[in-house]
């Protein structure tokens, strides 16, 4: 009967080498979503929104018929459909590079 082995814990090299693998990673994966990216749309599609992965506004679209219907009331509705939707777009994109992460507008 052999005796039981013990896990060898990492050296300290090996733990550095893997922080620092891990470091790259993410700051890889934080280029990429600079880069990157994603649109949302309001339910009517009156409004797009498009946004960097990391929830940074790039612009907004406004279909020019809302101005003929005069319904302010529909237009700010549209305008936070489209922001959430973005928003939830770019942490979708942010979970798939990064894992679960937060995503606020801004």
């Amino acid at each position: 009967m052999q005796p039981e082995s013990t896990p060898i814990p990492p050296s300290f090299q090996e733990f550095m080498e893997n922080a620092q693998r891990l470091e790259d990673q993410m700051r890889n994966a934080q280029s990429e979503l600079e880069r990157a990216i994603v649109t949302g749309r309001s339910q009517d599609a009156t409004v797009v929104v498009m946004a960097s992965g990391l929830g940074k506004v790039q612009a907004v679209r406004v279909d020019p018929r809302v101005y003929e219907q005069r319904d302010a009331a529909s237009l700010q509705a549209a305008i936070m459909e489209a922001i959430q939707a973005a928003a939830a777009n770019a942490g979708k994109l942010a979970t798939e590079k990064m894992g679960p992460v937060e995503i606020n507008l801004h």
